[in-house]
């Protein structure tokens, strides 16, 4: 025996999920049928961050009918961009930075979003998934944007031992050829949405199932490689859920402070909740 592993099986994994979302072929070229405006792509993506995707559809859709491209972004009013993304999170900051990332590549490329992964992460707002969708979605570039779907599956998986999807973006690229990693995103995104969900994963219905460290263990009964993967009621699942220290991942800090309970008075009875400011 040479002690290696066999390689993780991405195709069969690809083609599954592929048919189970029916997606179409992912070997073909993934411009021909997903090409995006790249600036489009850019400014959506920032707009995603910690918002639903229903409600970042709406928003990037009004956003780009009233402002296509970095020029008539720049030339906006302010006030014209709140009212319009509102539905985001944190859209005040948001339409600061998305008029600021747009002057950005109207001043350093014409307008023309840059086509490469040093020079998207040195625009306003842009972190490492960002960049890696404009790549992907804008240019059909390999890259292998990591959102939390793609860093919790990919550690379900057990292709990853990460805690952070910057640390799983990282270690995707070393396991994963290159050849695969277009599709990687999209596919392990729709699985996260419907059925590897963050709690409740439905693996009787999973077609990659027994492709999966953490299907594989819950099928036999045994616990999963992490410890909130652990059903509810099992005692992996309970210390979890708990933070106990059989339940916390490596790395997770303790927690420190009071509890989060209110305190109890003297006579046993929980204080009287005091009135916010200004209620009468």
């Amino acid at each position: 025996m040479t002690g290696r592993t066999r390689p993780f099986p991405w195709p069969v994994l690809l083609d599954r999920l592929s048919a189970q979302y029916r997606t179409g072929d992912w070997r073909r070229p993934y411009l021909r049928d997903h090409a995006e405006d790249p600036f489009q792509v850019l400014i959506g993506t920032i707009l995603s961050q910690r918002t639903r995707d229903a409600n970042t559809d709406v928003a990037s859709a009004e956003l780009f009918a009233r402002f296509p491209d970095a020029r008539s972004l720049v030339r906006a009013d302010p006030a014209q961009l709140v009212p319009i993304i509102r539905r985001v999170g944190f859209y005040r900051t948001k339409s600061r930075v998305i008029r600021a990332c747009a002057q950005a590549v109207l001043d350093r490329y014409g307008g023309s979003v840059p086509r490469t992964y040093e020079e998207l992460v040195a625009l306003p707002g842009v972190g490492p998934k960002t960049a890696n969708c404009v790549l992907v979605f804008g240019y059909g570039i390999p890259a292998i944007p990591v959102d939390t779907h793609v860093h919790r599956i990919a550690n379900r998986l057990g292709v990853v031992r990460t805690r952070t999807p910057e640390e799983t973006e990282a270690r995707l690229r070393a396991v994963v050829p290159e050849r695969y990693w277009i599709p990687v995103n999209p596919l392990l995104v729709q699985h996260g949405q419907n059925l590897c969900r963050p709690r409740g994963p439905l693996c009787g219905r999973c077609p990659i199932a027994e492709l999966c460290a953490t299907g594989r263990a819950l099928s036999s009964g045994r616990s999963p490689p992490r410890p909130d993967d652990a059903p509810s009621g099992s005692p992996a699942g309970r210390g979890a859920r708990r933070g106990s220290p059989a339940g916390r991942q490596r790395g997770t800090p303790r927690r420190t402070g009071t509890s989060a309970r209110r305190p109890a008075s003297r006579t046993g009875r929980r204080p009287p909740r005091r009135p916010p400011a200004g209620s009468r």
